[in-house]
């Protein structure tokens, strides 16, 4: 796996997913309580029963992500992901992707955007509008009217409507980009920071 330094604006958007979406009880690192208080938080927002089909699956898919993300990104092997070790893992994954398509992603990264698409579109349609967005971002703590504000910068040029093959392009964006006004910068719930 090859490495690259991250730059100052990569690792402030990086940290700020690890602060926003996967660090969910605000502790300053990762582990398994973290994946099961995101479980929470999508099940709320579905309307998933505790023991209902949906729910399980959505258990089982985020217990594979945390193995996923521990093999790879805990190097100490204590079962927890530091922001230092966050901060590694990710210059080594800019550093693998390529121009075409996602393959520098790890499965388990592949598999939670693929999982984050699914949580967005509450309504099972295809698509990501703002109402949906909103809805989620909120439940992790950003306030509505950034979140709206935020999605109207994200969705320029879709008409309002994220669809899946957008939402993957966005999530590289995210990671990778060194453009300050690249659309993907959005895709987390508020702007980037300066």
């Amino acid at each position: 796996m090859a490495g690259t330094a991250l730059t100052d604006f990569q690792k402030k958007k990086i940290l700020d997913v690890f602060n926003t979406l996967y660090d969910t009880n605000k502790d300053g690192v990762i582990e398994l309580t973290d994946f099961e208080e995101a479980i929470k938080k999508f099940c709320s927002i579905h309307k998933w029963p505790k023991d209902g089909d949906k729910y399980i699956a959505a258990k089982h898919t985020m217990s594979t992500i945390w193995d996923g993300l521990r093999g790879f990104a805990d190097y100490d092997e204590d079962n927890k992901v530091t922001k230092d070790e966050w901060l590694k893992m990710w210059s080594s994954c800019v550093g693998d992707l390529s121009t075409d398509g996602d393959k520098g992603f790890p499965d388990w990264q592949k598999n939670y955007m693929e999982f984050m698409f699914t949580v967005n579109d509450t309504s099972g349609d295809g698509f990501i509008d703002k109402s949906e967005y909103t809805t989620l971002y909120t439940a992790f703590g950003i306030d509505k009217a950034t979140c709206e504000t935020t999605f109207d910068r994200l969705a320029q040029g879709t008409n309002g409507k994220i669809s899946k093959e957008d939402f993957k392009t966005l999530w590289k964006e995210y990671f990778v980009s060194n453009d300050r006004n690249a659309r993907g910068n959005f895709l987390f719930g508020k702007p980037p920071s300066a």
